[in-house]
């Protein structure tokens, strides 16, 4: 059986993740430049501003929640809550950095389980699933 809704899921989910690892990329490329001018952190800033409106739209189409393992926030949400990187500390850098690694095992991990629905609906005979539905609703309405 096909789902629609899982198959947009994926593909949402999918695209962000993809873009989540090209601002990963960016966010590379400015921390390791010796000067980050304004122009960096704003390019890299108002990309960020994006993805989290990307990511809001995300998360109220799937309907998750971050399962922490140790950790008591949304590693993507803290990334997103970064306001500079020009004057970051050490500490917040690396602290970023752990963020990082934690979200893309939280994001891989949302694409995996949409993967995996897909294929255990993909099991189901769709007209079984019609006929189970038409004896419920009889049944409902005795």
């Amino acid at each position: 059986m096909i789902d629609k809704k899982t198959e947009a899921d994926i593909r949402s989910a999918q695209s962000f993740f993809e873009f989540w690892t090209k601002l990963h990329a960016l966010y590379k490329e400015t921390i390791l430049k010796d000067i980050i001018t304004n122009d960096d952190e704003k390019k890299y800033l108002d990309t960020l501003g994006l993805m989290k409106a990307k990511y809001e739209g995300l998360k109220g189409g799937l309907e998750f929640r971050y399962m922490p393992y140790g950790r008591f926030t949304d590693p993507v949400s803290d990334i997103l809550a970064v306001h500079n990187i020009r004057f970051i500390s050490e500490n917040n850098l690396k602290k970023l950095d752990d963020d990082w690694r934690d979200s893309y095992v939280f994001l891989n991990s949302i694409v995996e389980r949409l993967k995996s629905k897909k294929r255990r609906l993909g099991q189901f005979n769709p007209v079984g699933v019609f006929l189970k539905r038409v004896f419920e609703r009889r049944g409902s309405q005795t």
